[in-house]
């Protein structure tokens, strides 16, 4: 009984909003905001977000999912060895793209001496770099 009455009010409030009589001669003017009163936004309802469902379920469902997901990371996060792919994750972004660190640094190098703040740390780095990229050209000839 109590479940049809309000279900009868729900449905008789859904009625009431759609027979609203709302004004379709409004006349748009760039220079004046829109009253929501008098859009086609008024007409809209919103579908409830949360639902209760009464869904039939066994006693031991959320217990297998529980347990499933449990077992999955247990393997990914675990007992798995690691790939290719995973060593690549542990790359920074300096090592991805060359010349970035170096980029970066010069640009800190000239916001800092702009603005009158230490740049002794980034020198020191910037030598370090030069320092690499002589060893690699050595190397590589």
């Amino acid at each position: 009984m109590h479940r049809s009455l309000n279900n009868y009010f729900r449905n008789f409030n859904r009625i009431s909003r759609a027979r609203r009589s709302f004004s379709s001669n409004v006349k748009a003017n760039e220079h004046e905001p829109i009253k929501f009163t008098t859009s086609g936004a008024a007409r809209k309802t919103v579908a409830p977000v949360l639902r209760k469902v009464n869904i039939d379920m066994p006693w031991y469902q959320p217990y297998s999912v529980v347990g499933s997901v449990a077992v999955l990371l247990i393997y990914f996060c675990i007992l798995r060895e690691e790939s290719d792919i995973d060593l690549e994750f542990d790359k920074t972004l300096y090592q991805r793209i060359k010349g970035l660190e170096k980029e970066q640094l010069l640009q800190t190098y000239r916001f800092n001496k702009e603005h009158g703040k230490s740049v002794v740390e980034i020198e020191l780095r910037l030598k370090e770099l030069e320092e690499l990229e002589k060893q690699e050209e050595t190397t590589v000839v």
